[in-house]
């Protein structure tokens, strides 16, 4: 991880478990600190972002979206996590954000990694920072970016010490119904029929649902096979093709997802129903949406998420940027391939928001 400062690190040693990096000021309103934290097996690395001055004794812990990501959650890059931990210590909120299993100064193996064990990373953060001698904190705010929100709300209706919870395009169906709905969005600017697009969707279904099963995987695979293949002539019935190099293709594509589909860090959250956690809070909730978001779509998710937090009574609110992304950034269509061509920065509102909730939810 590039460092913030060219200063000299100064190792600690605080005990047998933890190992602490004093990276030192790098603004006059927050100081940061690299830690690496013993959990079970592992080591997990990661930065605490402390303020000149507290306003809320909770420290906010952020975990990323799919995928293994760095501390920072940089994505396209825009360094997300980093930004929103520099504003919040602005504002007097300490954070914590780290890499995921595999990545930096995280050890492990994320991609064999299940949504247990990213609970169990989790809450080993959290045991830390209650038992550390030089950085307590006994109150945390979990926030998590899209899968992240699963985590975060999987814990946070679990772990007493939890006191609030951020939810940024966090999903509130299966994975999934997020992952069929994406497949459709693939198709979105083609002229494939829409038949065959469903024919597609199913394929996929069939085929994640066989390998979480365990049975008639051949067959769900030999399906997806032929309807790629269909879908390939489709696309080129105006040209002439190599029906040879067709099959090879749908071949490639199958395979490719066959092997997706078998992932643990995947298939452990694929028929995970985060809306159960959900109607289990008794924590304030703050969910944030992003009206051009086409991974966590509004229409497929808010409305979900908004009838289990009604059911389990709890204190929230609902927030919808209009012209926001996946990334919070501000877009015109908010597909993917536009995201490295925007500004790195959030939509107007969106840090204050998130500040100004967690202040006054103390």
């Amino acid at each position: 991880m590039k460092k913030l400062l060219t200063l000299a690190i100064i190792s600690l040693l605080w005990n047998q478990n933890i190992i602490a990096q004093n990276v030192g000021d790098n603004h006059q309103n927050l100081r940061e600190v690299d830690l690496i934290i013993q959990a079970d097996k592992i080591k997990i690395g990661g930065t605490l972002t402390l303020p000149a001055t507290f306003n809320t004794s909770s420290l906010v812990i952020m975990s990323s979206g799919s995928g293994p990501q760095d501390r920072d959650e940089t994505l396209d890059g825009f360094k997300i996590f980093k930004v929103i931990a520099d504003h919040l210590a602005t504002k007097g909120i300490a954070s914590f954000r780290y890499d995921d299993r595999g990545v930096g100064s995280s050890t492990g193996d994320f991609v064999n990694s299940t949504i247990e064990d990213h609970t169990k990373d989790l809450e080993h953060i959290m045991s830390y920072f209650k038992s550390s001698e030089k950085h307590t904190f006994n109150k945390f705010i979990l926030f998590g970016h899209s899968q992240g929100g699963i985590l975060s709300s999987k814990v946070a209706a679990e772990n007493e010490s939890v006191k609030g919870l951020v939810l940024m395009a966090t999903p509130a169906v299966p994975l999934v119904e997020v992952v069929l709905y994406q497949v459709r969005q693939e198709f979105d600017q083609t002229n494939i029929s829409k038949s065959l697009i469903e024919a597609d969707v199913s394929a996929h279904n069939r085929l994640m649902r066989a390998i979480e099963d365990g049975t008639g995987i051949e067959k769900a695979y030999q399906l997806f096979c032929n309807t790629t293949e269909t879908i390939l002539y489709e696309m080129n019935s105006e040209s002439k093709i190599d029906s040879t190099k067709v099959k090879q293709k749908a071949i490639a594509k199958a395979d490719e997802f066959k092997i997706i589909y078998k992932l643990p860090s995947l298939t452990s959250f694929l028929y995970y129903d985060p809306a159960n956690d959900f109607e289990k809070l008794t924590i304030p909730v703050l969910s944030l949406f992003g009206g051009l978001d086409y991974q966590v779509p509004i229409h497929q998710n808010k409305d979900r998420m908004e009838n289990a937090l009604l059911k389990s009574r709890t204190q929230f609110k609902l927030l919808t940027f209009d012209k926001a992304n996946h990334y919070f950034q501000e877009a015109k269509t908010g597909e993917r391939k536009e995201y490295v061509t925007l500004e790195k920065n959030f939509v107007p509102d969106f840090l204050n928001q998130i500040s100004e909730w967690i202040l006054n939810s103390k």
